[in-house]
């Protein structure tokens, strides 16, 4: 009997986590775990990554961290979603009551944003040396350790950004013309009333994705036009460079192989 593998991907936020999850089930050939908790395996629930209800705080409002589970052969990941800035003081807390080495993989998909990806690598690799003292310092660096660790630096690893400037490529390839006309319509705003609206950095690439977003999912979230749509697909996937090394960078860490370009339909 082959034992069973347990990785452990951290992510900024609720976006990231469904583009994660559409690579592992569309790229990597992974299962989504859609079931009752009594089905979930035993480890995410010993190790306290299903949260109780209502949370420590007692808001009955606030936001559940379940991570988002899905497994193939005898690999089982946990995408967990830390709330932006909270992410390192939020997977601590976990791994104070947890080993850490029981992993087979853990690693950090994060945005550079307007910092460098060397900046964010390295508050990553102060974040979580405590717990895995080889956890990388400079982005796209994989530690072939036990277990092993990664960082990868949203767009590209190079340059500021954030998970939008990399689907804004991905869209230019899926649904070219449909971008055309979303960059017609944000082009039609000026920059006095763009200051008005009071549009941070990549404002312009988040709204751009949230136009065609709205037009193939109305009334649905990005998130959900992510994990449905065609902003990653086999077709994505061989157009953009960017997106290909993601894959390969995900397919190193869980040790998995994907021997076909696409997994599942949609």
């Amino acid at each position: 009997m082959v034992d069973r593998q347990y990785a452990l991907i951290g992510v900024e936020g609720n976006h990231d986590q469904a583009f994660l999850c559409r690579i592992l089930y569309k790229c990597l050939g992974f299962s989504k775990f859609d079931g009752k908790i009594s089905d979930l395996d035993a480890f995410w629930r010993r190790n306290k990554f299903v949260p109780n209800y209502p949370s420590d705080s007692g808001k009955l409002y606030i936001r559940l961290d379940t991570p988002s589970i899905l497994h193939k052969d005898d690999v089982s990941v946990a995408v967990y979603a830390g709330e932006g800035s909270k992410l390192i003081t939020n997977l601590s807390a976990k791994f104070s009551d947890m080993d850490p080495s029981m992993l087979s993989a853990f690693g950090i998909v994060a945005d550079a944003d307007k910092e460098s990806p060397e900046k964010v690598a390295e508050n990553y690799h102060a974040g979580f040396k405590e717990f895995f003292p080889d956890f990388p310092h400079k982005p796209r660096v994989l530690a072939e350790t036990s277990p092993r660790l990664g960082l990868y630096v949203l767009p590209d690893n190079s340059n500021q950004g954030v998970l939008d400037t990399l689907l804004l490529n991905c869209g230019k390839s899926a649904y070219p013309e449909f971008m055309q006309r979303a960059e017609s319509y944000i082009d039609q705003f000026s920059q006095e009333e763009i200051q008005k609206i009071g549009w941070k950095p990549f404002d312009r690439e988040k709204a751009l994705v949230a136009t065609v977003a709205s037009v193939l999912k109305p009334g649905k979230t990005n998130t959900v036009s992510i994990i449905d749509n065609n902003w990653v697909c086999s077709e994505t996937v061989a157009a953009i460079p960017e997106l290909n090394n993601i894959v390969s960078f995900l397919k190193s860490l869980l040790s998995v192989d994907n021997n076909s370009a696409l997994y599942n339909s949609p």
